[in-house]
Parts: C-alpha cells; sequence; structure tokens
C-alpha cells in the first residue's frame, strides 16, 4: 500500500523532481581489464513472433558473439537520436537502473571471469580473473542449472538512480525494468537456440559479494543461467577473496530513499538452507487443474500472415510511443499479442498456475466492442479467450486510471496485468512479492516486442492502483495491478 498512487504513505507528491536532478545512467568502473563487443548487423532471422513467449531445450554453451548478442539486444545502445542514447529495453524514466553482469566458465572467445556489461562502452569488464560458477551455485543452493550453465547472467537495480524521481515507487521499478530487459533475454536466447531458466531462489548477499557490490545500494534480482555443461571441476566451499572495484559514481552513503533497500532485505534469503528450504516450499504444490476457455474465443493470425521482421531488426526498432492516433487495430493482432504476452516462464519455482492475470479495457479493436474484459487463459486450444465484464466508451475513464495521461485514453487497448498477493505470498513467502511483478514485467515485455512485431505500437504507463482494481469489477476482486501497458496505433 505504501507506493501506489495517488496516495501511498510512501510517496510525497509535494517532492520536486527536476530535469537538473538525473543522475548518471551508467556505472562506469575504473581500469578494468575489457573485452570489446563486435555485433555486426542485426540478423535477418528468425522472426520475432517465433521467439517471443518461447523457450529452447538446446543444452550447449554459447559463444562470445552469440553472448554479445544477447547481452547488446537485452540492454545495449540500440540507436542514438538527437545525441540521446535509446536502449534495446523500456525502462520507467529512462533512468535505465538495471545492471547486467556475467559469471562464466570459459567460453569459446572469452576466458573464465566475472564480468560487468558495460552497454555505454559496448563493453564486457571483469571483475574477477577464474571460473566462479561454484560460488554462485552455492548461493542457488546447489541449483544444478546454475552449476551446469556455462554463463550465467545476473540482474542487480542501482535502485537510488529510480528512486531519485519515482521515491519507494522505485521497488515496484526494479522488477518491472528487469522484467523487460528479461522479455527480451528470453526472445533473444530462444531465437539463439539456447536453453534458458530464470533463478530467483539464492543468498542475496553471496551473489552480492560476488560482482563485489554493496546489496545496500545495489540489490541483486535475478540469475539467469544460459546452456549447458559439464560442472566446473573447481571444489566447492573456497574462500572468495573480496573485491572492492573502483567505479563512479558512487553516492557515499547518501542514498535516495533508503526504505526500498529495506523492503529488499525483508525479501532476502540469508543462507543456502533458506534457499533450499524456499524452493523446496514453492516446488511442492501438484500442477492446477486444466482449464477451458468460455465466452468469445480469440483467433490469432494464421502463420501465413505473421510478419516476419526478424526479432533484432524488431527490437533495434522498438521504442515507447508517446502518442497514438486513436485509430483502430484489428483483432487478430491483439489476439496473438496476446497470445505470445501471456505464456509460461521457466523458473527454478513450480506455479500452480500464472501469477499474472490479465484484463483489458478495450478502446479502438475491430469486430469488439468497446469495454473492460478478462483474459481467460486455457490449456486447450482455443488457447485465449475473452469474459465480457461491462460494454461502453471508457476513453477518458482509461486515461484518468493512467494516472491522468493521455496515452491511455488514445491506445486502443490497455493491458493490465494483476496478481493475488495476498495467495502468491502465502505460497512464496515474502520473496513472493519479486515473482509478482517480475513476472507480470517480462508478460508486458513480451507484449512491447510483439506489439512492435506487428506492425503497431506500446508503452508501459503509471496507475492509479485502487482506482483500477475498483473499476474493473468483482472479477478482479483481490487482484492487485502489476504492470499497464497501453497498445495503440501510433500517430506520426
Amino acid at each position: 500500500m505504501g507506493t501506489q498512487h495517488p496516495d501511498g504513505v510512501l510517496l510525497d507528491s509535494r517532492r520536486p523532481y527536476l530535469p537538473s536532478m538525473r543522475p548518471a545512467l551508467y556505472k562506469e568502473y575504473k581500469d578494468l581489464p575489457s573485452v570489446a563487443f563486435q555485433i555486426g548487423a542485426a540478423a535477418g532471422e528468425p522472426s520475432a513472433l517465433a521467439a517471443i513467449g518461447s523457450f529452447s531445450d538446446e543444452e550447449r554453451a554459447p559463444d562470445l558473439n552469440t553472448l554479445e548478442r544477447i547481452l547488446h539486444y537485452s540492454a545495449g545502445i540500440t540507436k542514438k537520436i538527437r545525441g540521446y542514447a535509446f536502449r534495446a529495453a523500456a525502462c520507467t524514466g529512462a533512468l535505465y537502473h538495471i545492471e547486467l553482469y556475467v559469471v562464466c566458465g570459459k567460453i569459446s572467445g572469452l576466458d573464465a571471469g566475472v564480468y560487468h556489461f558495460d552497454p555505454k562502452g559496448s563493453q564486457l569488464l571483469r571483475l574477477r580473473e577464474g571460473d566462479h560458477r561454484t560460488a554462485l551455485a552455492e548461493a542457488s543452493a546447489g541449483n544444478e542449472t546454475v552449476l551446469h550453465a556455462p554463463v550465467t547472467i545476473v540482474y542487480t537495480d542501482v535502485y537510488w538512480r529510480n528512486a531519485i524521481k519515482y521515491q519507494a515507487r522505485a521497488y515496484r521499478h526494479s522488477f518491472w525494468d528487469s522484467g523487460t530487459i528479461l522479455a527480451n533475454m528470453l526472445a533473444m536466447v530462444k531465437s539463439l537456440s539456447l536453453r534458458a531458466t530464470v533463478v530467483m531462489g539464492f543468498v542475496d548477499k553471496d551473489v552480492a559479494y560476488l560482482l563485489g557490490i554493496d546489496p545496500m545500494e545495489e540489490l541483486p534480482l535475478a540469475l539467469v543461467p544460459l546452456g549447458a555443461e559439464a560442472a566446473p571441476a573447481q571444489k566447492a566451499g573456497s574462500k572468495l577473496a573480496e573485491i572492492d572495484p573502483d567505479w563512479e559514481p558512487k553516492t557515499n552513503g547518501r542514498l535516495e530513499f533508503p526504505v526500498v533497500s529495506r523492503i529488499h532485505q525483508e525479501t532476502s534469503l540469508t543462507n543456502p538452507d533458506s534457499v533450499s528450504a524456499w524452493v523446496q516450499a514453492s516446488t511442492s504444490k501438484s500442477e492446477g487443474p486444466k482449464t477451458q476457455v468460455n465466452g468469445l474465443h480469440l483467433n490469432t493470425l494464421p502463420d501465413s500472415a505473421l510478419p516476419k521482421d526478424s526479432l533484432e531488426r524488431v527490437i533495434e526498432g522498438r521504442g515507447s510511443s508517446r502518442a497514438f492516433s486513436r485509430d483502430p487495430i484489428t483483432l487478430d493482432r491483439l489476439a496473438t499479442l496476446l497470445d505470445r504476452s501471456i505464456r509460461p516462464i521457466r523458473t527454478d519455482y513450480r506455479r500452480l498456475k500464472a501469477l499474472a492475470q490479465t484484463y483489458i479495457i478495450v478502446n479502438a479493436v475491430e469486430s469488439l466492442a468497446p469495454g473492460v474484459y478478462q483474459v481467460l487463459v486455457s490449456s486447450e486450444e482455443p488457447r485465449l479467450g475473452l469474459h465480457r465484464i461491462r460494454l461502453g466508451e471508457f476513453r477518458s475513464r482509461a486515461a484518468h486510471l493512467a494516472l491522468n495521461q493521455a496515452l491511455g485514453g488514445d491506445a486502443a487497448v490497455n493491458i493490465y496485468y494483476m496478481s493475488d498477493l495476498v495467495e502468491t505470498l502465502r505460497t512464496y513467502g515474502e520473496r513472493g512479492y519479486r515473482l509478482a511483478q517480475l513476472e507480470a514485467a517480462v508478460m508486458a515485455g513480451w507484449g512491447y516486442l510483439a506489439a512492435y512485431a506487428l506492425g503497431v505500437g506500446a508503452t508501459g504507463l503509471t496507475f492509479l492502483d485502487g482506482l483500477v482494481e475498483d473499476f474493473l469489477g468483482d472479477s478482479a476482486d483481490g487482484l492487485k495491478v502489476m504492470f499497464l501497458l497501453a497498445v495503440g496505433v501510433p500517430r506520426k
């Protein structure tokens, strides 16, 4: 409740944010060995819509070129307009507070080590020499996927970069913004035929120690092991030397909204035994019952009609729409976008059902009456359907619910990713808050990419939490909004 709009107790509407307060957007290390990237032109295949929301089971090791492409098209600088650098994935306020690290054994073209990804220099900076995958596996309680992965990407958040503008709501943005990057990464990994898993069970402070970061200033968020090979040769239990690499800009202890760090500590796991207990508790549930779609069935575009633009080209062309034309989109495009967005995510914890549920406010979709709908997901074909909640013209309401942003009213459709936080916390403990936010953001990130692949635009919007939940009606009772994605035809 503390971070909800408009009156969260951890937010102060009188606190200004001025352009002069904008923080540095890069974590710049000093005097570290580097490996420069050689990205080359965007690949012409496979198509974006073939990769979004899908997973590969190819258990092989990436080489350096593959790793470069994954990092670049997840969080790198993909274009510059009027001197401003745009990144591959959307970020709240374009403050780019999420950092990526690489922990790897020796792969073709890259020595074993712990590296920081520097998007500004398009390079890897080496923090530690040697193969430290065992230390990362120990931090995740012996997770076999982490142990056998040739490469694991570690996500962190320099949260004060975002909190300087968004105050305590920045903790939600930790997962919104890592989730959109992760959506790109999972799609890229699929397009490159690599196996990937999202690992959320780990000892936070041990991961921070391995990376040489202060866990009170930079928050470990997720591990993403890529590929599979033989386990590393070094023995478990060896003591890691402490590192304290020089980087700028540091806060010197003057953190913006340290409550964000305290919240993160309260959802942290403190030792491998607690990780094992958490994973065991979260994976010991039986699968939920099969479901069927009632109501309006949604038919996606046939394969022959799908746009063929490659994922890399779609990412290069992706932006965040600044204005919509109010023109309609087609129903089969909406269905295809939702189909790619609402997909299961491969994780180290088992879900009885997806943690995110989806509702839409339709303003302009051909062959679909304007109104409010719940998106239904089936385990059988047809996979998607709509349950009508109420019909009506709700453009002005949609704009108001999007914190009075015109984009919400001008969009063809507003997609709300919701979660039952009470049930999620009951199942996964306090750490479940991270899972709910991240899963919704990954799905929204896939929706973002699918929108641009389908030739329409999209943007993430903030929202008036409680008013959205009230407006969606009884079927959304008990659900909390995790993410709002507005989709429409961009206005030139």
